[in-house]
């Protein structure tokens, strides 16, 4: 299965949430995920002049909301682009999640290249999770049920859409099992790059492949 970008949303069996962001690439096998500071993960090109031939090559894929006085409402927000930014602004401003996604997916809309590709975002806390996407014909902000174990997939191709349908068994533990885990994953073609991020019991954890 051919997915593009995408993301994984779900709860390992220790019970802890976590997102995936994958890159899938048929021709542009030369990206990278790049910790930019301890709250941000990029996705950039290894060659960096490519930065200046699309908009949608270099973005931000995850960004790392804390509450300085509760670790426990952390948020992780994750997207296939720009919209990353935005969307833990809104947060960070006190907006609720649900309301943080639908604003700034609306505004956005989907990306204007030659493929009108979706934009596709997910927001999440130990308390609650989101995940939305905006495509040429729809868009949708649903609030999803992580259940121990299981990962739902949200990708720009084949799986533009939130459903129980779509989901993954979890039989691993860390961030960085899962990372490998999604890389290998045999139902998903030609992996480029991912990075994942888990909230736990101990702090944040995170993976980059």
């Amino acid at each position: 299965m051919y997915l593009g970008r995408f993301l994984i949303l779900g709860k390992t069996e220790e019970g802890n949430p976590f997102v995936t962001y994958r890159v899938s690439s048929r021709s542009f096998p030369n990206r990278i995920s790049k910790e930019m500071d301890e709250n941000t993960i990029a996705i950039v090109p290894k060659d960096l002049e490519e930065m200046f031939k699309n908009t949608y090559i270099t973005y931000n894929c995850v960004k790392i909301v804390k509450d300085e006085n509760n670790s426990e409402n952390d948020v992780i927000v994750a997207t296939n682009g720009s919209q990353t930014d935005i969307i833990a602004d809104k947060i960070r401003l006190g907006l609720p999640l649900r309301d943080a996604l639908s604003l700034t997916m609306i505004a956005m809309d989907y990306e204007k290249d030659d493929y009108n590709t979706p934009r596709i975002s997910v927001a999440f806390s130990k308390n609650e999770a989101y995940m939305s996407y905006v495509s040429k014909d729809d868009i949708r902000v649903k609030k999803v049920d992580l259940e121990v174990g299981e990962a739902y997939y949200l990708s720009v191709y084949e799986g533009c859409k939130i459903t129980s349908h779509q989901t993954i068994a979890v039989d691993v533990k860390t961030a960085e099992e899962i990372s490998k885990n999604i890389m290998e994953h045999e139902y998903f073609e030609n992996p480029v790059t991912c990075a994942t991020v888990m909230l736990t019991n101990n702090g944040i954890e995170k993976s980059l492949i």
